[in-house]
């Protein structure tokens, strides 16, 4: 395939909408309902943190509002790691499915809302990610209270993703205030110029 079909980013390709099978993917469906319709940029921000922070081999990941599961799938790629993608828009699905054959990889993906994960099922998990998946002012008290959850059910470790959205330092604050979270600035030369930010619990 050519590579200006997708993005080479670490060892990962990461899918370009140019893409044959994500134009017939998109053919099929009648469009999105949560904004999972490409690959977001603080994802590629995160896979550089992980590259600098990485997780323990064979660790047990949950990616929350994971669309395409682009750092999920890189962690199962690159950390043999055990990733579960749970999204509230299942039409994400096949394009996870495409990005984790075109990588040899793959992982688990639920339909399902923040809100409906439980504290016993977060203590199966050592590690929980998510990118730009703070966008509305409305999802600030279900993320702070799923974070909330993973603390009290053991989860090692908690990064979240973003540009930098009024409701990410929402976030963000109500974390530092009560979790010991931090936000850490994380610059990026390539695929694109541009500056992300990673809350880490």
């Amino acid at each position: 395939m050519n590579n200006h079909h997708f993005i080479q980013h670490h060892n990962f390709k990461a899918l370009k909408s140019t893409h044959p099978g994500v134009r017939k993917i998109k053919r099929s469906q009648q469009g999105h309902s949560a904004h999972g319709n490409k690959v977001w940029r603080s994802s590629f921000a995160l896979i550089d943190y992980l590259m600098t922070y990485p997780i323990k081999s064979n660790a047990k990941v949950l990616d929350i509002g994971c669309g395409w599961g682009l750092a999920g799938l890189f962690l199962a790629k690159n950390y043999n790691a055990q990733v579960t993608g749970v999204d509230i828009d299942g039409s994400v699905e096949p394009y996870l499915e495409l990005q984790g054959q075109i990588n040899q990889c793959r992982m688990n993906f639920q339909q399902r809302s923040f809100e409906s994960i439980r504290t016993t099922e977060l203590a199966d998990y050592h590690y929980i990610i998510g990118t730009d998946i703070c966008f509305w002012d409305e999802m600030t008290r279900p993320l702070f209270n799923l974070i909330k959850r993973t603390r009290r059910a053991g989860v090692e470790k908690i990064l979240i993703a973003d540009p930098g959205r009024p409701p990410f330092w929402d976030l963000a604050e109500r974390c530092s205030a009560n979790l010991q979270a931090e936000v850490v600035t994380q610059r990026l030369a390539y695929p694109w110029k541009t500056e992300k930010y990673i809350l880490a619990i």
